[in-house]
């Protein structure tokens, strides 16, 4: 209950934060879809920085949004508690403990929102890199869909960042198995990826598009 607190006060406290360096435009891939997402679910995102996650924390608000981080975000106690009322769910790099796998499709099921960076890592140069799969088991494993969230990363006090919430993915629509190999794995990570990039191409498009007809 403290941590749900907390979370309620960093959210009010960001909110003015929110406005001022990352004022949003977010665009659906598909205009008639709900605009909430109900139930489990796993959120993918590029990643250019830490802002990716809070700009998600409002896009998804009042619903908490879980993310799996890496073992950096806990390495103190202030740390830790922070991670802890946010919802942090520890992915170590170094030891390659898979258990991150495990507690995250356990909060899907039990009905919440999980977020994840397929990359692994900032990128560098705005390009979005090659996806590790985990999430992929992530998603199998909690049998919910994976609803990619896309950005351009265009933050700061006189920009405006552009989203694209995506159509969710269900992955039992691309294989019928009890378990997915290792082959089916990279195919359906490969899937998703291309999927990532479509949208990444959708949002240039339509902000081309805003401009043409003299939208912001």
């Amino acid at each position: 209950m403290i941590y749900e607190f907390f979370r309620w006060i960093g959210v009010i406290m960001g909110y003015p934060f929110k406005w001022l360096f990352f004022k949003n435009k977010t665009y659906y891939e598909n205009d008639r879809a709900p605009r909430r997402v109900k139930g489990g679910a796993l959120i993918i995102t590029n990643h250019f920085n830490p802002l990716d996650y809070v700009m998600n924390v409002f896009v998804f608000f009042p619903r908490k949004l879980y993310v799996v981080a890496s073992e950096h975000a806990f390495k103190n106690a202030p740390l830790r508690f922070g991670m802890k009322f946010w919802g942090g769910i520890q992915a170590n790099r170094v030891t390659k403990n898979m258990r991150f796998i495990i507690e995250s499709s356990r909060h899907i099921q039990a009905g919440h929102l999980v977020q994840i960076f397929p990359e692994g890592h900032n990128t560098d140069d705005g390009t979005i890199k090659a996806f590790y799969p985990s999430y992929i088991l992530i998603a199998w494993k909690a049998k919910a869909p994976i609803v990619p969230v896309i950005t351009d990363g265009n933050y700061g006090i006189t920009k405006r960042v552009h989203l694209m919430v995506g159509e969710p993915i269900d992955l039992t629509d691309y294989l019928d198995a009890e378990k997915p190999s290792k082959e089916d794995v990279i195919r359906l990570n490969d899937m998703v990826r291309q999927k990532v990039l479509f949208l990444r191409q959708e949002i240039d498009r339509r902000i081309e598009a805003d401009k043409q007809k003299g939208r912001k």
